[in-house]
């Protein structure tokens, strides 16, 4: 049986969306890929097939938000890198809820509301967005999952593929590495990139980070 620390996490940013074109806060609105995020999906799924042929066999949990454009990445993925079973749908994956600020950009909110943009500013982790939730609210529901989910896959030993959004990634990333929640704007990940993760026996203790 091969060894729990060879398990890996691979964490992929869904396509570029019509939300992503149009700008502002986008977190729960819920619409397609463009051509231009099926394309960079299929690439991902590729790129996934190839990483997958380096690690010895195993089984393959595949996840996904159920938000449109990352089950229309996960489905994609799926078929270029011939995973089997099917796509599980984890809720509490979707991203941060804005609230009445959804669609909306910074500049026009600072006009329109400026005391409640300062008190993003000076407390950005407790500030819950008007009708939305909080950021902590929001890293709390996605390392809950995070957890329910990675114990699952240390006990079936099988390779995690996780397909979501920005702000998802980088809360589990940010968990997994054990680092400060300060380090979120730090973290990049483009439209349609993956990263891995090495996921070692006794998490949630800090693991090793590598990209594919």
């Amino acid at each position: 049986m091969a060894g729990k620390a060879a398990l890996k996490a691979f964490l992929l940013r869904h396509g570029e969306a019509v939300g992503n074109v149009r700008g502002g806060y986008y977190g729960r609105t819920d619409c397609p890929l463009t051509s231009a995020g099926r394309l960079v999906a299929m690439q991902a799924g590729e790129a996934l097939r190839m990483a997958l042929q380096a690690e010895p066999a195993r089984e393959i949990l595949l996840l996904s938000s159920p938000l449109q454009r990352a089950r229309e990445t996960a489905v994609i993925v799926q078929r270029m890198a011939g995973l089997p079973g099917k796509i599980v749908l984890e809720p509490a994956w979707e991203e941060i809820d804005f609230g009445t600020w959804e669609g909306r950009n910074f500049a026009d909110l600072q006009r329109e509301d400026p005391a409640a943009c300062q008190q993003l500013c000076d407390d950005w982790q407790n500030f819950c967005y008007p009708q939305g939730e909080s950021f902590r609210q929001f890293s709390q529901r996605v390392i809950a999952a995070w957890q329910k989910w990675r114990a699952y896959a240390d006990k079936r030993q099988a390779h995690m593929v996780v397909v979501s959004h920005g702000g998802v990634l980088k809360v589990i990333r940010l968990w997994e590495e054990g680092r400060s929640w300060e380090d979120f704007w730090r973290i990049r990940i483009a439209l349609g990139e993956m990263q891995s993760l090495s996921l070692v026996a006794d998490f949630p203790e800090k693991t090793a980070y590598g990209r594919t």
